[in-house]
């Protein structure tokens, strides 16, 4: 079997089977994407960059309103695009989802929108959704920015009633750009409740902010060329089917003096696009995760590090750098599978509340490996690493920016944990206590699968009697008494879905050499959570103390067994160093494929395994640095 055979094999794991039909055409589109940071460009020209990027790909890949049905083809476009411009990903995320879907899901008749959408379409104007606030952050259910109704005028009038009332992080801070906002408000009507609704308000032209509309900037984000800025409003007057209350029945509106939906349900139904957002952001987080693993892993495969006496040898040869970046693989591996496995199940279509079950999961589990992942490449790229051109301190602030959306991931946690705790146990815990290993030797896949649904169902159990105890107090107190397992309960059922999800897609493997490399992947990452959490395994006496010991043993063998797959497992993202136009991948910073004789090179772009860089190959000296014309000069690792 050829090396670019295996590639292709493991390339339908990626993504799902779905390359050709979703992704393909996106890599060729991107190479040479303007990226003005990289350039040494201002700040105001990367912005710049990133919105005309955002407008050049929506102009060749279909109208937002079409594109953001189709689950599929939607993330494809966010994640090649923020592997290039994560900027311009996270734009264009809210403007296809969370702006252009709420116009159609909200709007009382679609001819009420209709103008505002052709407009989206055409990249006339960018779509923002407005909800966060600077006093309350992501506690949306504070919202304090006010929409009262003019019954004289059959108008709604918004205002921002303190600087805390400020909606904050939405991209109007860029001069010379049209945009559109959903902005989420408490609807004041006289002798009812005050309840969330959303309002579409044209918000700045090209020559600058809209009457009643202030915009100021904000600082920069980490890395990230985004143009944030605090937004108020001023007796904003928003015509009445602009009212984004929900598709009306029948041949009457809805009427503003007469809502009765409580706060509850009007919240959700305002707020709902938020949940496909949790998706789409974390699949953009974890093709950037991707990206970052590919600079490393061939950037360790050609890196001369110190090797003893005059010896020089590649960074991936150290065990101590090879362990590191092979954990951080087969993570991605199973957070990709579960990411996959979640975009099928939605676009099949999800019913509350698996809807926000699958949605809270797949964040929680796809963010956190994200964050993991480019921290890790990033110190394994050493200094190079937190230089913006090549790329992962980049992809980092996106990371950070993904953890803490809609609160951070702990606030995930805990929302997922009372989910799952509201549910019934899958399983009496105390009542199996699956084998880790088979008879003769070797570990169990299934067995290892168990082991971690046992420990979600454990700490899932702790937590409801946590939960169920007497005297403790108020709501809130019982709950914050439990909320540490509880949350321990969330990140484990991620990881057990994670895990399972890869297992299923081992035997989608291709050929029997790429099922042996996914085999291999799942065995490394399930032995690796074991690890995590080994002594709470050893508390619960699910595994012995000599179980303990050849989990680790099995987890080094692994490193190796993976490392002989050289880049085989990367080169399966798809991500070629044209589109990347790395200077660490491209020695000399000349864009293009690898140099032949440079050691871990892909003479020619042909992917596959470097023997100097398997343990036990041939380890190049000093004077084959000198003749390949590596970057830099030998270090000690």
């Amino acid at each position: 079997m050829s090396d670019r055979d295996l590639v292709e094999s493991l390339r339908s794991f990626v993504f799902g089977d779905r390359y050709e039909r979703d992704h393909a055409d996106l890599p060729k589109q991107l190479s040479g994407t303007d990226h003005a940071p990289r350039q040494g460009a201002s700040w105001s020209d990367a912005a710049r960059s990133s919105y005309r990027n955002m407008r050049n790909l929506a102009a060749t890949t279909g109208k937002p309103s079409e594109v953001v049905r189709d689950v599929h083809r939607l993330c494809a476009l966010n994640e090649w695009l923020g592997i290039v411009d994560p900027a311009a990903a996270g734009m264009m995320g809210v403007h296809y989802n969370l702006c252009s879907a709420s116009l159609t899901a909200l709007a009382q008749r679609p001819e009420y929108v209709a103008d505002l959408l052709a407009d989206l379409d055409a990249m006339r104007t960018v779509g923002l959704f407005m909800a966060t606030e600077g006093s309350s952050g992501n506690n949306l259910a504070a919202i304090r920015t006010e929409a009262r109704y003019d019954q004289a005028r059959d108008e709604f009038v918004i205002t921002s009633p303190d600087p805390g009332a400020h909606k904050i992080m939405s991209t109007t801070g860029l001069p010379g750009i049209a945009r559109t906002g959903v902005v989420v408000a408490q609807l004041h009507v006289p002798g009812r409740a005050p309840s969330l609704h959303a309002f579409a308000v044209p918000l700045t032209s090209e020559d600058g902010p809209l009457p009643g509309v202030t915009v100021s900037p904000l600082s920069r984000g980490m890395t990230l060329d985004m143009d944030f800025a605090r937004t108020s409003f001023d007796n904003v007057r928003v015509p009445r089917h602009r009212w984004l209350a929900g598709p009306a029945a029948g041949d009457r509106d809805h009427d503003p003096l007469t809502a009765t939906d409580d706060f509850g349900t009007r919240f959700w139904q305002t707020l709902d696009c938020l949940k496909l957002g949790r998706v789409l952001l974390s699949s953009t987080a974890l093709a950037q995760a991707r990206a970052a693993l590919t600079v490393a892993v061939r950037y360790s495969v050609r890196r001369p590090t110190h090797g003893g006496g005059t010896t020089f040898v590649p960074a991936m040869v150290h065990r101590n750098h090879r362990a590191s970046l092979m954990a951080t693989l087969s993570a991605v591996y199973a957070a990709t599978a579960l990411m996959n496995a979640v975009k099928n199940r939605w676009a099949d279509g999800l019913a509350e509340p698996e809807r926000t079950l699958v949605a809270n999961t797949v964040k929680l589990h796809a963010s956190s490996t994200a964050l993991d992942t480019v921290s890790t490449c990033r110190e394994r790229c050493g200094a190079h690493g937190l230089l913006l051109q090549n790329r992962i301190s980049e992809y980092m602030g996106f990371a950070h920016g993904t953890v803490t959306a809609e609160g951070d991931n702990q606030v995930i946690a805990l929302a997922l944990a009372r989910r799952l705790m509201a549910g019934q146990p899958a399983t009496a815990p105390e009542e199996s206590r699956p084998p880790l290993l088979r008879d003769g030797g070797g570990f169990r896949l299934d067995g290892i699968g168990a082991l971690l649904g046992l420990r979600t169902e454990l700490l899932l159990a702790q937590a409801r009697a946590m939960a169920g105890q007497e005297g403790r107090g108020s709501r809130f107190e019982t709950w914050n008494a439990c909320s540490g397992v509880a949350r321990d309960a969330a990140f484990a059922h991620c990881e057990a879905e994670g895990y399972r999800s890869m297992l299923d897609g081992v035997s989608r493997g291709e050929t029997p050499e790429a099922r042996a490399a996914l085999e291999s992947l799942t065995l490394h990452h399930g032995l690796g959570l074991l690890a995590r959490h080994g002594d709470w395994h050893l508390a619960e006496q699910l595994i012995t103390p000599s179980q303990w010991r050849l989990v680790h043993a099995g987890i080094e063998e692994g490193d190796l067994d993976l490392a002989r797959y050289g880049t085989a497992l990367v080169d399966a993202f798809g991500i070629d160093d044209d589109l990347l136009q790395v200077p660490i991948v491209h020695p000399g910073g000349h864009p293009g494929a690898h140099p032949g004789g440079t050691p871990g090179a892909h003479p020619g772009g042909t992917p596959g395994a470097h023997p100097e860089c398997t343990p036990g190959g041939e380890q190049p000296g000093p004077e084959q640095y000198a003749r390949s014309g590596a970057a830099e000069e030998p270090v000690p690792c």
